[in-house]
């Protein structure tokens, strides 16, 4: 059910915890000051699991830049003097 859950609020921040307070509360029992831990929790983690997605992109985009050799999407620009 959880899973479930999670399919969706994957663009909210902070959407996913509080889609899931609900099975958190009728499913597992958490109390009021569980589910407020679990809000603080993923909230204070939420930011880092972005900044790594966003990292690993970036860090797979060179990568593909790289291995393509400039043959794949927009032509290279070449500066005035230099050749191909």
């Amino acid at each position: 059910m959880l899973g479930i859950t999670m399919v969706a609020a994957p663009g909210v921040p902070g959407g996913a915890v509080m889609a899931a307070l609900g099975l958190l509360q009728s499913m597992l029992g958490f109390t009021e000051a569980q589910l407020a831990l679990m809000i603080a929790l993923y909230l204070t983690q939420d930011s880092f699991g972005t900044a790594c997605n966003v990292t690993g992109d970036g860090a797979i985009a060179l990568m593909v830049d790289k291995f393509s050799d400039g043959s794949v999407g927009a032509p290279k620009m070449e500066l005035a003097g230099e050749k191909a």
